[in-house]
């Protein structure tokens, strides 16, 4: 059996400060290194994930979640347990996981995917990642159906108003086991 530790901002490369190039120091789940960290723990049959996230980078956690359910389609057992918060790609990683344990005191959070604009767009620009949006809502809603199996149209209305969940109400919406 093998175990990751998964604390810290969802992140698709290191931070780094914009005046000196040097690394900003903090706990991440950077892509890259969640990767090889996979590659390492790969002969394990059973691999348990520690989640304390609030989320990040909405790609990077699809990714991480497709690759653990590849994981597991092949025969590895995988768990996570939330020692604190699964919010926003927190919550995709973790309902990747077929046995997910949460303490009361924990909370899982779970919203619609959003963007920060910055400058001057025309309105076919902004249709345009209206449209990317949604298709991130999509993919997001699957995930929470797969593990909770709720509908669609219930999930994106979670996911619209921002729900937030303690551990005990993730586990009776089925979001934890």
């Amino acid at each position: 059996s093998a175990e990751i530790t998964m604390y810290g901002d969802i992140v698709e490369s290191r931070p780094r400060d914009w005046w000196t190039g040097k690394e900003v120091d903090g706990q991440y789940i950077v892509c890259d290194e969640f990767l090889k960290d996979l590659d390492k723990v790969n002969s394990a049959k059973s691999l348990t994930i520690r989640m304390n996230s609030c989320g990040g980078d909405a790609g990077v956690s699809i990714l991480i979640h497709n690759r653990l359910r590849e994981m597991q389609k092949n025969g590895k057992e995988i768990s996570c347990i939330v020692d604190g918060v699964a919010m926003s790609g927190g919550s995709l990683i973790m309902c990747a996981c077929d046995n997910v344990k949460v303490n009361a005191s924990s909370i899982i959070m779970i919203h619609k995917c959003w963007s920060s604009l910055f400058g001057g767009y025309s309105a076919d620009e902004l249709r345009s990642m209206a449209a990317s949006s949604d298709a991130y809502d999509k993919a997001q809603a699957s995930i929470y159906h797969r593990k909770t199996g709720l509908d669609e149209e219930t999930i994106l209305s979670m996911m619209a108003e921002t729900t937030y969940m303690s551990g005990k109400e993730a586990k009776e919406k089925g979001f934890a086991d």
